[in-house]
C-alpha cells in the first residue's frame, strides 16, 4: 500500500524536475510526454509482477516486449505532439 503511495510522488517530482532542468538548458519537454512516460513505467512494473514469480528466459522476453512497446508508444505520442505544433 505505502508502494502505490510513494512510487507517484516520487514520479511526480521527477517529471517536474526534468522538465525544469531542460527549460534551464534551453530545451522544451512537454508534461504530456513524461506522465506518460511515468504512468507506462507503473504498468510495466504492475505487469512484469503479473507474469511470473520466478526470473526465466520467458519472463524476461516478455518484460523486453513489454518494455519495447512503451518505449515505441511514449515515443510515438512525442512524435504526434511535435509534429502537431
Amino acid at each position: 500500500m505505502v508502494f502505490l503511495l510513494i512510487v507517484p510522488s516520487i514520479m511526480l517530482v521527477a517529471i517536474i524536475l526534468i522538465h525544469e532542468i531542460a527549460k534551464y538548458f534551453g530545451k522544451k519537454i512537454s508534461y504530456i510526454p513524461l506522465a506518460s512516460c511515468a504512468v507506462l513505467a507503473f504498468a510495466v512494473d504492475f505487469a512484469a509482477a503479473q507474469f511470473s514469480s520466478a526470473a526465466d528466459k520467458t519472463y524476461f522476453l516478455k518484460l523486453f516486449i513489454l518494455i519495447f512497446v512503451a518505449a515505441a508508444a511514449v515515443t510515438a505520442l512525442n512524435r504526434f505532439l511535435e509534429v502537431r505544433k
